[in-house]
């Protein structure tokens, strides 16, 4: 039952360590995930550490630290690259996550002064990095310029931290910074409900943020605080003291009669709350008093007026220190006795209560330790669910744990409803503790949500949907967020209603129509008929109401109207000949209108449909009008969703970029030296120069490298490239390929204009977002290729024979190839033709032998020799070739060319693979055109396809495909010879395309690709014990599906003229991917991307392993552009007929690592007996 006094909590936000949002923090805590980890030299050196600091024993390289804390979505909140370096990064985190949790909430701010009054509650203080900007200051100009700096002060003071937020998000109500220490962001939580319940506010913002970058690891001490070996366990014997960590976490408070009113998203119940200090009765200042944080438990279940016995999980502070966790233990259970003495209730049962800490899974988060236990509570009040209590054995005071009512979870176990307190059993409570270096103690007691009272939208047969960014970039990132949610089962209706009221709006705005069934779809492609997208530019709205007419509208609708666009909306009789820029012209009226105006349709009695109406109103504010929803919503259904939040483009904004912290601790150099000693190496003209001269020299151990020394000249070797790439990637943050510099021609000049181009990229402003003239321009070749892939496409195909050729036979490219390999094998298997076979050799022996070690290498048996024809032959001149071979047999013998052969490369531009790919492709062309072989097979690829999108969203399996430069030279060279192939099947050759995805190893024997990105990444993942977060649909299948379908349709009647996508109908995410290699006894915890290519680059360094080496210079990360499923109809009536399936199964994935450890010692290293041939399924 509610009371007046109840506060809802209606919204979260968050970033901490492996939890960039709420989602992935609960996941973590649900999985037991500890995010404090042993930190590389590399980033320690980093920090300013000396060597002999680092190899101090006494020194702590453990952190949880918050991923990409150096990027902030500057341009979103209208900060300059200059300005948001000189903000503390705490300060941009929690300017973001409160907004992310205004927006779950469903209430972001308008940012024009109109809708409820919002506080904010605020707790922080400058981080190491701000700390490390005045050091800076004070070495360049003494002790008033690191002072009086403005901007730092301004930036990093924690006086600023509330007043940022409600300045740049448009909030009115109080601006307060709470600071107590590690209680701080949960003390906030009470003087929050407290301004909400005197109505000095509608809703409440609260929360805190710390950050320790650039600083990570510490010096044990005894008796100290810090733990001795970086880990953080509440309540277990075995803990030393507390651990680093970081976070900035967010709220949104509202009372609770007035969320339910508007049918907010009710996470939990406020129920009560207290704070307290423990006075002068204790050892010291900062030793903590049972006493005093017993009289503060009891007095919060006090306000509370709720039963200690319906307790059901408490979330302590556990800090991890011996006196810390023996004194709170104390006072919990000495509170919870006192208030059920006091309100002569039942006291807790002993072992009846859960008991828990966060900080045993992030660490100690200082100012935002208290909302990350909070959040935490939050989640269990709403999920009825209590996470496990990671790192726990044995409990460091036995008797004191038994005899209190608490118990500490190992397990996620659901919550105890018996005995509630209630009738219905929802009496339960959940209690959050936090106590303060100084005393200060805060507990609040939390309940589960009531059911809500808000009708849910009414459904109906077509709903539209309103979306909005800043950007293009970020608008269809928010289209495809809003389609998941649709797809995992958010009620349309309310999904429609939250978008409406419950974001603000920008420039960049789409409009969805369509049945609730197809608006996923139409998210995830959002072109016409089902969506409008416009850059609007605001302007007011023109109501034109002609004075003769079939019907005029009713008062109350103009009326209605013009309250509808915030009042910025004039009648007329005669719409005017020349509309003031940016206005909307609406008529109204029964009868014609002039052709392209928008018209709202009246009915006999001047009333619209309401349909009618909605559609006249949200094409208004597509064009730019102001439209007041909530006014619209007044008297209507809908309820507000925790729907996914603004998809920032967050940039690097680091201003230590240009400052090395070690030298922050030396002195200063004197200025009569005229600048730093020589190092003894060519200097270079800029800092990146000097950088890129440092990684050489140290790498290849040549102080004396200059800036055009190449590469290759000075011994570069392939491994040594990737090496390269990776200190690039590290010290300079940008990813780089040695190839697309020049390869062994590079040298640290074209390098430097490389990384500079990268830096700028990241720097770059979109404040305009991509052109509006259209879409991405798809067609513009990367590099000025244009013309030659222009020039290309007109080729000549030479003269075409008019007689068919006689043969039967196949001739085939590629067989020495990984899937021509199995290809040859299936022809030879399934057929009885002669297959001539082109091999790069010098004789005919050699290119037999060539096959017969492709062949072993993946598990087949030796080609039949008495079926098996060697042409011997560079595939560059293979129309040569093929004319010279044994006096003209080709002609003769061969009526079928299957073309595998292709360099697969995905980093080089089309003119570096053109004579590889393209070329060949020609060759073979004019050939069979010149000789009459009308049957042509073409190993194509996905890569070859382009972003037109069938009506649900998958990539097309048509022959016609735009082409797409983002696929690479690679993709664009398949592009050119599949148009190639149009060409020529006008003359009467019969074509069929086979695109295949991702080759995954044989389901009979493993056998697979060893240079393969996917088993690159899915050794590192099982080496590092780790796997990316990744669950974009990837489209794969395995080998001798692929080669079996090629073979069996390359001669099916009705195959030819069509393209055949040889993939899963589903795609494969890496993500599940891992999880069936868990299945099947190799299992790894999740990571995000970016964090997961940072451990496979600190082990590749580590190691020097080639597989973990290439896969860490992946740019997984960059990765984000909108993948979309792949159509692949066309060989499902062949996978029914042959039983096949094409689903990726663990014991497949896991074969093909047992495969390659067996083949390539690089992967034998990473997975040693858990990939060894024959190695255990369970081990």
């Amino acid at each position: 039952m509610s009371r007046a006094t109840d506060i809802a909590v209606i919204g979260l936000g968050c970033r901490f360590p492996d939890g960039p949002d709420i989602r992935a923090f609960w996941d973590n805590l649900m999985s037991g995930v500890v995010s404090t980890r042993a930190q590389s030299d590399e980033r320690l050196r980093a920090t300013g550490l000396s060597e002999a600091e680092l190899n101090d024993p006494n020194f702590v390289r453990v952190a949880a630290t918050v991923p990409d804390v150096e990027l902030f979505a500057a341009e979103f909140f209208g900060y300059s690259p200059a300005e948001a370096e000189s903000i503390d990064p705490a300060q941009r985190l929690f300017l973001e996550v409160c907004w992310e949790a205004l927006e779950s909430a469903g209430h972001a701010p308008a940012g024009n002064g109109t809708g409820p009054v919002v506080g904010v509650f605020a707790s922080g203080g400058p981080s190491p990095y701000t700390v490390a900007l005045q050091a800076a200051r004070l070495r360049e100009g003494g002790l008033a310029a690191a002072v009086d700096d403005l901007d730092l002060t301004l930036g990093g003071a924690p006086d600023f931290l509330a007043s940022r937020v409600a300045y740049k998000l448009g909030l009115r109500g109080p601006s307060v910074g709470v600071q107590t220490a590690c209680s701080s962001s949960l003390t906030g939580i009470h003087y929050a409900a407290l301004s909400l319940l005197s109505g000095e506010c509608d809703l409440a913002v609260v929360g805190g943020a710390a950050v320790s970058d650039p600083l990570v690891g510490y010096t044990y001490q005894p008796g100290g605080v810090m733990s001795e070996d970086g880990q953080c366990r509440p309540f277990d014997a075995r803990s030393t003291g507390t651990a680093a960590g970081a976070g900035a976490g967010a709220v949104v408070l509202r009372r609770l009669g007035d969320a339910l009113a508007d049918g907010d998203p009710v996470l939990a119940v406020v129920r009560g709350s207290a704070v307290g200090n423990d006075g002068s009765q204790r050892s010291g200042f900062t030793a903590p008093s049972s006493t005093g944080l017993a009289g503060v438990v009891a007095g919060a279940l006090a306000v509370a007026d709720a039963a200690p016995h319906t307790v059901r999980y408490v979330e302590a502070h556990g800090s991890g220190t011996q006196l810390g966790d023996s004194l709170e233990l104390r006072g919990l259970t000495e509170g919870l006795r006192t208030a059920a003495d006091s309100a002569g209730t039942p006291r807790p049962s002993a072992g009846g209560c859960a008991l828990g800490s966060v900080k045993a899974n992030i660490g100690h988060a200082g100012w935002a330790a208290g909302i990350a236990g909070f959040i935490k509570a939050v989640q269990v009040a709403h999920t009825g669910v209590v996470p496990p209590h990671p790192s726990f054995e044995h409990p460091r005071d036995p008797g004191v744990l038994a005899d209190s009512p608490f118990r500490i979870p190992k397990e996620p176990s659901p919550v105890d409803r018996s005995d509630g307190g209630d009738a219905d059993g929802d009496g339960w409570h959940v209690l959050v503790n936090s106590m303060g270096l100084g005393g200060t103690n805060a507990t609040v007691v939390l309940a589960p949500p009531p059911a809500p009272t808000r009708p849910a939208a009414e459904p109906a047969d077509r709903v539209r949907l309103v979306l909005s960014a800043r950007t293009r970039t970020e608008l269809d990132a928010l289209s495809r967020l809003v389609a998941d949610s649709l797809d995992a089962g958010a009620p349309v209706g309310d999904v429609a209603h939250t978008l409406r009221v419950g974001r603000r709006s920008f420039a960049e705005r789409r409009v969805v129509t369509a049945p609730p069934e197809r608006l996923a779809a139409a998210l995830r492609l959002p072109r016409p008929p089902h969506a409008r997208t416009v850059r609007a530019t605001p302007g007011a709205v023109v109501l034109v109401v002609p004075e003769h007419g079939e019907a005029r509208p009713a008062k109350p609708l103009l009326d209605h109207l013009v309250k509808a666009f915030n009042g910025r909306a004039d009648v007329v009789a005669e719409a005017p000949a020349t509309p003031a820029p940016h206005h909307q012209v609406l008529w109204l009226s029964a009868g014609p209108v002039p052709a392209g105006a928008h018209h709202l349709v009246l009915g006999p009695r001047g009333v619209p449909e309401p349909d009618a109406l909605d559609e006249a109103v949200t094409t208004a504010w597509l064009h730019g009008a102001d439209v007041d929803w909530a006014y619209l919503a007044r008297g209507t259904r809908g309820r507000r969703l925790a729907l996914p939040t603004y998809p920032y483009e967050r940039r690097r904004h680091w201003a230590l970029d240009r400052i090395d912290v070690r030298t922050l601790a030396a002195p200063a150099a004197s200025a009569a030296t005229g600048g730093g000693a020589s190092s003894g190496r060519p200097a270079g003209s800029d800092t990146t120069e000097e950088a890129l001269l440092g990684i050489w020299a140290e790498l290849f151990g040549n102080p004396e490298i200059g800036l055009d020394d190449e590469f290759g000249a000075l011994g570069g070797t392939s491994l040594l490239s990737v090496k390269m790439g990776l200190e690039v990637h590290a010290r300079l943050g940008v990813l780089v390929n040695l190839h697309r510099v020049g390869g062994s021609r590079a040298t640290v000049r074209k390098l430097a204009a490389t990384v500079r181009a990268g830096l700028k990229a990241q720097d770059a402003t979109s404040a305009d977002g991509p052109s509006t003239d259209g879409e991405i321009a798809h067609g513009e070749i990367a590099d000025g290729e244009g013309a030659l892939v222009d020039a290309d496409l007109g080729l000549s195909l030479g003269e075409a024979s008019s007689v068919t050729a006689p043969g039967t036979d196949v001739f085939l490219t590629g067989a020495t190839g990984f899937l021509g390999a199995f290809l040859l094998h299936q022809h030879l298997a399934a057929t009885q033709r002669r297959v001539y076979c082109l091999v790069r050799a010098d004789s005919e022996a050699e290119g037999r032998r060539r096959l017969r070690e492709a062949a072993a290498s993946y598990g087949l048996p030796e080609p039949d020799p008495e079926r098996v024809r060697v042409v011997t032959g560079d595939l560059r001149e293979v129309e040569k070739v093929c004319d010279a071979y044994r006096d003209g047999e080709l002609m003769r013998r061969v009526g079928h060319i299957m073309h595998c052969a292709a360099r697969v490369v995905f980093t080089e531009p089309y003119s570096e693979l053109r004579d590889d790919n393209v070329v060949p492709t020609l060759g073979l062309l004019r050939w069979a055109r010149r000789h009459g072989v009308r049957e042509f097979s073409f190993i194509s690829s996905l890569a070859a396809t382009g972003p037109a999108l069938g009506a649900d969203g998958r990539t097309l399996e048509s022959r016609e495909q735009p082409l797409d430069p983002a696929q690479g030279g690679y993709g664009v060279g398949k592009w050119v010879c599949e148009r190639l192939l149009e060409r020529v099947e006008t003359d009467g050759m019969r074509v069929r395309v086979f695109r295949p995805g991702l080759i995954l190893g044989s389901t009979v024997s493993g056998a697979c690709n060893p240079k393969d990105m996917l088993w690159r990444m899915l050794a590192a993942g099982v080496a590092t014990g780790v796997h990316p977060l990744d669950d974009r649909p990837m489209p794969m299948a395995p080998v001798d599906l692929v080669s079996r379908a090629v073979v069996d349709l390359a001669f099916t009647p009705g195959a030819a003229g069509r393209a055949f996508h040889l993939v899963a109908p589903e795609g494969v995410s890496a993500q599940r991917l891992f999880a069936l290699l868990g299945e099947s006894g190799l299992p790894t915890e999740p990571l995000s991307p970016a964090d997961w290519l940072s451990a496979v680059a600190d082990r590749a360094r580590a190691s020097d392993n080639e597989v973990l080496s290439s896969m860490a210079l992946y740019d997984l990360v960059g990765h984000e552009s909108a993948e979309s499923a792949v159509e692949a109809e066309a060989w499902r009536p062949w996978l029914a007929e042959s039983g096949h399936s094409p689903e990726p199964t663990g014991e497949l994935l896991r074969s093909a690592l047992r495969h390659l450890a067996g083949k390539d010692p690089a992967y034998l290293e990473l997975l040693g007996s858990r990939g060894a041939p024959g190695s255990d399924r369970h081990e």
